[in-house]
């Protein structure tokens, strides 16, 4: 999926194996977009090599039932050459997200495509990248809640936070060095926020990390609290001792 926003700017959802190559290097030099499973894995996450970047294979679904027209028409009391030519029983064709998400899924893809998309038909790419004059430039990891189990388990040490309407999720946001500074996070993250939008979410939440835990600012992939305060968002909870805040902002 691309979106063209104007000025030499085109927002990317990660569908294909070709489109997971775009996203740049993670924020944290320690993690690695492509192979970490840190969000999607409530027990363990891992930076073991990728798979590489196979091309997926859109192939169509079967139209008929095992055995083919013969078993169809013998289930039909009709011989085979007067056998109807529409088949009740056919699935549906598949929609072109369904058919990304099960391209994704095939043998030899690469694991983190298969996590970015398996939301596909319910509510769009979990993973986004920012191109500038077609160079990647900010990448934006987002969805829903029951897509990351390990978002839900730090959000249940939050009792405070609200059950309902179950919120999307901002996991990662990275910025390549030669861009921090510029806002092209802030503007990805604000193009993603549309979409969730459009998606049918009605919140979304992040979690930053605190500023005293990382030598860098700049290299926290969960953001910090003035990032997410810059776009909107606003303290929803914090731990008991008042740290570690889940930022929290309603969508229009």
């Amino acid at each position: 999926m691309r979106i063209a926003i104007g000025d030499g700017f085109e927002l990317v959802g990660v569908e294909t194996a070709d489109e997971l190559l775009l996203v740049p290097p993670c924020a944290n030099a320690n993690a690695d977009h492509a192979t970490c499973t840190w969000w999607e894995d409530a027990d363990r996450g891992t930076k073991s090599s990728a798979s590489g970047g196979v091309s997926p294979n859109l192939s169509a679904r079967a139209s008929t039932p095992a055995g083919g027209k013969s078993a169809l028409a013998a289930f039909l009391g009709a011989e085979e050459e007067q056998g109807p030519t529409f088949n009740p029983f056919a699935p549906e064709p598949p929609s072109r997200e369904e058919a990304l998400r099960d391209a994704a899924a095939a043998p030899g893809q690469p694991p983190k495509l298969r996590l970015l998309t398996r939301q596909l038909p319910v509510s769009g790419p979990m993973g986004w990248v920012l191109l500038a004059q077609g160079e990647p430039v900010a990448y934006c990891q987002a969805g829903p809640l029951s897509a990351f189990p390990r978002a839900q388990r730090l959000r249940d040490r939050y009792p405070d936070l609200p059950e309902s309407p179950p919120p999307a999720i901002v996991t990662c946001i990275s910025v390549v060095p030669a861009a921090r500074g510029t806002a092209l996070g802030s503007a990805l993250v604000a193009g993603v926020l549309t979409r969730l939008g459009a998606a049918g979410f009605a919140a979304v939440e992040a979690f930053p990390e605190e500023s005293e835990t990382v030598s860098d600012p700049e290299q926290t992939s969960a953001a910090t609290q003035r990032f997410w305060e810059r776009l909107g968002f606003t303290v929803a909870a914090t731990g008991p001792d008042g740290r570690w805040p889940v930022m929290r902002r309603t969508l229009a």
